[in-house]
This record gives structure tokens, sequence and C-alpha cells, in this order.
């Protein structure tokens, strides 16, 4: 990497390398017209109070700038405190700074991050407020439990295809309601007579009494009784902590109201999603200069693919798993549904190309409009109205 031709933007300048019980910070004090700094190497422990003694060191030395790599989780309580100091706090991404030469040691690290940032050339990450911050964690958490209850639902389905038991056939929801009464007659080992189905199944089930009976009547093992009572136990401690998480999101998402009242205007976003969608990306879009900017940050614009002169077919790039997986759920809701316009440019896609890249499309749509929904919410108050979509 060649220095001489690169300019000095900041006088002071400090570098974290960020680690389970240590972070090792260095300090790089010079002038704007010389690459020539002097450099100053201490190790602190993670500890809160030994984290304070960080802040005071950086906040003696007028720091103009503190960096540190995105280590895992490592960062957030650092970062945390360091916000109580008024620091000037940046996270890079370790993959845009990674298998430079000569790091051979932390200290080496550190000083290489503050040389880096020092001439600007570190991106800062987008890092939200700290409710958001919660927030964010509370609706990752929550999308952890629920795929770990469809796992265990797929278990059950698995349990009963070996036992021959074909209830999944007859019931559409076999863990609720009528489904849920017949895999507790399972449980009590009670024979699966019609006269005892039709006492547990609603009225207004498709199949008769007699048919799902028919289908309970499987070589049902002793054993496999026990996985299912295992797994049924399962999915109720889940949906406990599913509703002790939402009853905590929606406590946050209520200082949002007009937000997320907005937000659900939006074809295709329901409440759920727009909880994701003000988690991922916070309640204003200051942070990205223009909507192309938090579409590609949320990886729903196309790659870049040109060889020889001719532009050739790209993926999608990376971004935000999360935001990214709960917009192009929205993105298929809102081709599907009865708005006209996402219809219209659903349709025109899928004609030209594939579903998937129709569905991908009316995502990148929504997220444009969400990027102009929350860029205006000043000039929103009490209105209720849908956003111009069609101009968008």
């Amino acid at each position: 990497m060649e220095t001489n031709s690169l300019e000095v933007k900041l006088k002071v300048c400090a570098g974290l390398d960020v680690h389970a019980k240590t972070v090792v910070a260095c300090i790089l004090t010079g002038t704007l017209d010389s690459l020539r700094a002097k450099k100053e190497i201490r190790t602190f422990g993670t500890r809160t109070f030994e984290l304070r003694l960080l802040g005071e060191w950086l906040t003696e030395k007028n720091v103009e700038k503190v960096l540190m790599e995105s280590t895992g989780q490592y960062w957030c309580p650092i970062w945390n405190v360091l916000e109580e100091f008024d620091l000037p706090l940046a996270l890079a991404n370790p993959q845009r700074i990674k298998g430079i030469p000569g790091r051979k040691t932390d200290q080496k690290d550190s000083e290489w991050i503050a040389r880096l940032g020092r001439m600007g050339l570190i991106a800062s990450s987008y890092i939200p407020s700290r409710e958001i911050q919660e927030l964010r964690s509370l609706t990752r958490t929550r999308k952890s439990y629920i795929n770990e209850r469809t796992q265990h639902r797929n278990r059950i389905q698995n349990v009963l295809q070996h036992a021959n038991i074909k209830l999944a056939d007859f019931i559409t929801d076999i863990f609720n309601g009528s489904g849920r009464n017949c895999l507790e007659v399972l449980l009590t080992g009670e024979k699966a007579t019609q006269e005892r189905i039709s006492q547990v199944i609603s009225k207004r089930c498709k199949h008769s009494s007699a048919d799902i009976a028919e289908s309970m009547n499987g070589a049902f093992s002793k054993n496999q009784r026990i996985l299912l009572e295992s797994h049924l136990r399962s999915l109720e401690r889940i949906d406990e902590e599913i509703h002790v998480l939402n009853e905590a999101i929606e406590e946050i998402t209520s200082n949002y109201a007009e937000i997320m009242d907005a937000l659900q205007t939006i074809p295709g976003v329901k409440k759920r999603a727009a909880e994701i969608i003000l988690a991922e990306v916070g309640p204003n879009v200051e942070q990205f200069s223009s909507a192309k900017q938090l579409v590609s940050w949320a990886g729903l614009c196309p790659g870049s693919y040109e060889s020889g002169g001719a532009r050739k077919s790209a993926h999608i790039t990376s971004g935000n798993k999360y935001l990214k997986t709960i917009l192009y759920q929205c993105g298929g809701v809102a081709g599907r549904s009865n708005n006209a316009i996402f219809s219209e440019f659903y349709d025109r896609i899928s004609r030209r190309g594939s579903k998937k890249k129709a569905i991908i499309a009316c995502a990148h749509k929504i997220l444009r409009i969400v990027y102009k929904i929350l860029s205006e919410q000043a000039n929103r108050v009490n209105k209720k109205s849908s956003p111009d979509v069609a101009s968008i």
C-alpha cells in the first residue's frame, strides 16, 4: 500500500483492537501535512471500570475519532461505555481492512486501524441508537425462536410419518385446535375411535371423524410417544418466550407509533414486518445518503458484472439478512395482492424473468418507499394516508 500519496485527515486518531478479555488501544498524534505521527499504545481490560479508564485516556488525549473492528459481539459493551464520554466512534467492517501485510501482533492491528482512520480510509458501519439496538436484539431473538419452533414442528411431522399416522393429511393445522386435541389423544395412549375423535374435533372440520380416526391408527410406539411429548413441551416453552418478546417489542415500538402506522400502509407490510424494518433501519434514514444506498446496504440491488464490454446478469449483493428476508416476504405478498401498482409491476417483471426476480424487485420497491416515509417523517405528523407508490 502506497502511503506517500495519501492525505492525512485527522491530527489525533485512535484504533482499538478488541478481544474478549483485552482491548489494545493505539493513539496516533501528528500534523495534517505529515504522515509521521507519535504513537502511544496501551492495553486495557474489558471490565466496565477498565473500559471507563480507556474512555478517560482517550478523552485526555483529545482524540478526534475512535475506530474499532466489529469483532463478534465484543465491540458492543466497549461502544456503549465509550458513548458515555461523547467520543466520536466508528465501527469498521473487518472485511474492508482484512489481509493487510505486516500485521503480526495485536499492537500492529490497533496501529494499522489508527493509521487507516487517520487518513480517512475506513468507512464507518451504521450503528443505531441504544433503544433501536435493543429492539433489534429482541426481533432477532424472536426470529431465532420462530425458526426453532419450525424445527420442532417438522420433527413432530417426522415422528408421525414414521408411525404411519396421517393426521396432517386430514387436518391442516395439527398444532392448534382440533389437531392439537388429536395429538393429546395419541399422548394418552387412548384408542383413536370415531366416537372419541368426534368429541375432540371441531364441527367445522372438513373431514369426518371416521376418516380422522382411521388416519390416527398407525404403529405408535412408546418411544415415539416420548418424542412427541418432548417436542410439544418445547413448543409450549417457545410460544411462551415469543409472547414475552412480543410484549417487550411492543413496548419499544409504541414510542414510534406514527412510524409503525405509516410503514403498515405499504402494501405487503404488516405489524411484525414493520417491527423488523424499524429495528434494522431505525426511525430515520439520516445515515443513508439516498434510497440507493439503503437498498445496497440491505443487499437488494443486483451486483455489477461486466466483462469484455458486455454486461452480464449478476445476483443481488450480500447485505442485512434480517431486513432482506422480511422484505422478500413482503415483496411476495405485495406482488400477489390486489394493489394495482405492485401487482402490475410483479406481472411485468415475472413475464420477462422469473417470479423470484419479480419478488426481489417488489422488495426493492418497498424499501424505497420505506426510505421516503422515514425521510419525510417530520412532514407526516398525524397523516395516515398511504405513500404515493406509483412515483417510487
